[in-house]
């Protein structure tokens, strides 16, 4: 039967464990009132749940051979929407004007693409809940001085505030992956002021180009920056010279691109 088994080409696993379904689910802090959309409905597991409560649900799945079984098993929810489409592609406002919730279990390999999805939409996200590998959700949670701090963290922490409430053992999916899961929340935040997105975005992932080496090491190696004026401008930013990307907290990110800048 067709969408019986997860493909490995989708990087597909199903939740099965309907405790942890509920709990994920209880995060988005669903009434009747919301609009949801959920980024890949698999099986319907989480999206059952969310049908439920009447909220408008937009369900999108890429996997058209899980489309058929889907259209069937919702046919009597008139709130539900099921698209047969590649949610990276959508365009919320063609579904909706509004702010609207979101909720997914996304495969490894689509999570920094999504992610740039929500930075991009943040202004009509009003809470998110995504599940995906433990491993990045400690590194987009990191903190200033841990080793998981990444351009990863300062771009979604820069948008959102970001928290890794719980993990999920691989006996919960089927067919259980080989590592562990983590379910996050994104609630977006006040926008720092930044006046250059590109040219901050471009300072930070210089700075981490290579871990091990010093702040000034990685963005020296940029035509436009000057050792000894990048010595004075971490100076006045109260940054020690020796420093590295991993040691700077967003804020002093944006002053030290405003500072390269002008």
């Amino acid at each position: 039967m067709p969408g019986r088994y997860p493909k490995k080409r989708f990087s597909q696993v199903f939740l099965a464990d309907k405790k942890v379904v509920r709990n994920i689910v209880n995060l988005l802090e669903i009434n009747s009132a919301d609009t949801v959309f959920e980024i890949g409905s698999g099986r319907g597991t989480l999206t059952e749940l969310i049908a439920a409560t009447g909220a408008k649900l937009f369900s999108f799945e890429i996997d058209r051979d899980l489309i058929e079984n889907l259209e069937k098993k919702f046919q009597n929810y008139e709130n539900v929407s099921i698209i047969n489409q590649n949610f990276l592609e959508t365009e919320p406002g063609k579904y909706f004007d509004g702010k609207f919730k979101l909720i997914g279990n996304i495969p490894y390999d689509i999570t920094s693409p999504l992610l740039d999805w929500m930075i991009q939409y943040q202004k009509q996200i009003s809470l998110a809940v995504i599940t995906t590998q433990k491993e990045l959700a400690q590194r987009i949670a990191s903190k200033p001085g841990s080793k998981g701090w990444a351009p990863i963290s300062i771009f979604c922490q820069c948008a959102f505030d970001v928290q890794s409430v719980f993990d999920i053992p691989p006996k919960a999916f089927f067919p259980p992956p080989k590592i562990f899961s983590s379910t996050m929340t994104f609630r977006p935040r006040e926008n720092y002021q930044i006046s250059d997105r590109v040219y901050f975005e471009k300072i930070v992932r210089q700075s981490f180009l290579h871990r091990r080496k010093q702040l000034v090491n990685n963005l020296t190696q940029l035509p436009e920056i000057d050792k000894n004026r990048l010595g004075d401008v971490l100076s006045a930013l109260n940054l020690e010279n020796n420093c590295r990307a991993e040691q700077i907290s967003i804020e002093d990110f944006i002053r030290l691109a405003e500072s390269l800048k002008s």
